[in-house]
């Protein structure tokens, strides 16, 4: 990953005083760009030696040096590659890369001074994330974390892009254990924090809903004295910490969809198969702002909009700006991507799943298949990964909302979604209505593409959701490929 950090150039003891570190060996040569691969390294760059589950860039000194690095930072280095080294290179030991890495990229942060705000939650981030900087750079020269670059070595990495003039940074925030969120905040020290809602990804890691929750609020750790934390108003477990967000000298903003309690309130919202529109009101004054426009389906992308709006309103853009922003959207990947195939709506949203996408995802089935295109509705679902011991129970509680929902047919893919169709069953599914397939390889998806292509028929509304490593899309690319 180039960074902008690349334009900058940097002596051995600049670098060694950023990140704490003790020079072992000096060059008097400067050192541009960053480089964790030892694969990509180019004449000039820094190497800096991480430590992975499944490699350590330890191992690979000797080749980025080979490659031209003129400086490593490691935790360690070889004595027969110290000798194998040319007198250009510098060697910089730290006790810890990682936090070096994050030294780094907040460094380069301060240089720039952006203004900050970091988007975190179990579900949707990434959506809300691409909605705040539609929004903000309607108006503003803003930056914004691309990809899965979100954890302790790619929020790092997403600093080192800013530029001179990007005025906010948006950043992505993920974790699977506790105290990752602590350490990405006092790298970014956020301005603003969204947490977009508490699920259960993850819950393994973290036991319990309420340890989802106190990681998620983490990422407060490290925010400015007086920062705004916009938060989901329709999570219990959210709304019960206003007090100790308050007690923090931070601002806890609360938006819903259905609780009155919370400070914004989504109503009249009106979904076709391609956008949403809705009004939010303030429920202090009870001012409503009408008719917000997003180009994509689906009641929870509502609060998404609603995050965005307020992020634009704080930085006193006008309302027409920040409406043209939330027009300007554009989903990633493939989340929630919806087409027309022989008079069949399909809607692919086969990027990851948790049970809370699954049922958000279910909900914008059901919605279209009955509101406009009368056909019925047909779920393709497949296992949801990183659930642990919960798997089994977590599986069913979404065929159980399934079944309540009325979705019309499903079709499981997947040994763990075997629990899904269990469920559906005790929500009210008929059997017949449930098609199994144990498996999505390559030997399978012909035959799951078949079955869909003859059950399947114009009206109809077929959703494809699983975690990513079921490559759900696999399935969807057979079945429009005849």
């Amino acid at each position: 990953m180039k960074t902008q950090f690349d334009t900058l150039s940097h002596s051995t003891s600049s670098l060694a005083a950023i990140i704490g570190g003790t020079v072992i060996r000096e060059s008097s040569a400067s050192h541009r760009g960053l480089v964790t691969d030892s694969r990509i390294v180019e004449p000039g760059n820094i190497f800096l030696a991480l430590r992975g589950e499944n490699a350590d860039g330890h191992n690979f000194i000797g080749g980025a040096v080979v490659r031209g690095a003129t400086c490593v930072i490691a935790e360690r280095v070889a004595e027969e590659t110290m000798r194998a080294m040319t007198e250009g290179c510098a060697v910089i030991l730290v006790p810890n890369t990682l936090s070096a890495l994050g030294a780094l990229g907040r460094w380069h942060m301060l240089r720039t001074n952006p203004y900050v705000i970091a988007v975190t939650g179990s579900v949707g981030k990434t959506t809300t994330k691409q909605m705040i900087h539609a929004v903000l750079s309607a108006a503003h020269p803003t930056m914004r974390t691309e990809g899965n670059y979100n954890n302790e070595i790619g929020l790092p990495l997403t600093l080192m892009q800013l530029r001179e003039n990007d005025r906010i940074a948006v950043l992505e925030a993920g974790m699977s254990y506790p105290g990752e969120l602590h350490r990405l905040s006092l790298i970014c020290t956020p301005d603003t924090v969204v947490i977009t809602n508490i699920g259960t990804s993850h819950i393994e890691n973290l036991g319990s809903r309420e340890g989802i929750r106190d990681a998620k609020l983490e990422m407060l750790d490290g925010m400015k004295a007086g920062g705004t934390v916009i938060l989901n108003g329709d999570e219990p477990l959210l709304m019960e910490k206003r007090g100790e967000i308050l007690a923090r000298g931070l601002i806890p903003v609360y938006i819903a969809k259905t609780n009155p309690d919370a400070d914004y309130l989504a109503e009249n919202i009106r979904m076709t198969t391609q956008d949403c529109t809705f009004d939010m009101r303030c429920t202090a004054d009870d001012t409503v702002i009408r008719d917000l426009h997003i180009p994509v389906t689906g009641e929870h992308n509502v609060s998404n909009a609603m995050a965005a709006y307020l992020c634009g309103q704080a930085q006193n853009m006008t309302d027409a700006d920040i409406r043209r922003g939330l027009d300007a959207f554009e989903n990633t990947g493939m989340r929630q991507k919806i087409f027309d195939w022989r008079g069949i709506t399909v809607i692919e949203d086969c990027y990851n799943a948790s049970p809370e996408s699954m049922e958000a995802a279910l909900r914008v089935l059901g919605t279209l298949s009955k509101e406009t295109n009368g056909g019925r509705s047909v779920a393709v679902l497949g296992d949801m990964k990183e659930l642990g011991s919960y798997a089994p129970r977590l599986h069913k509680r979404v065929g159980r909302f399934l079944g309540e929902s009325g979705i019309d047919d499903l079709v499981t893919v997947g040994e763990e979604a075997a629990d899904i169709a269990a469920g559906a069953v005790i929500g009210g599914m008929a059997e017949e209505h449930i098609m199994q397939f144990p498996a999505a390889g390559d030997d399978s998806i012909p035959a799951i593409a078949d079955y869909l292509r003859a059950h399947l028929v114009p009206g109809d509304t077929v959703l494809f959701k699983a975690s990513r490593a079921m490559a759900l899309e696999r399935i969807v690319d057979a079945l429009i490929a005849e």
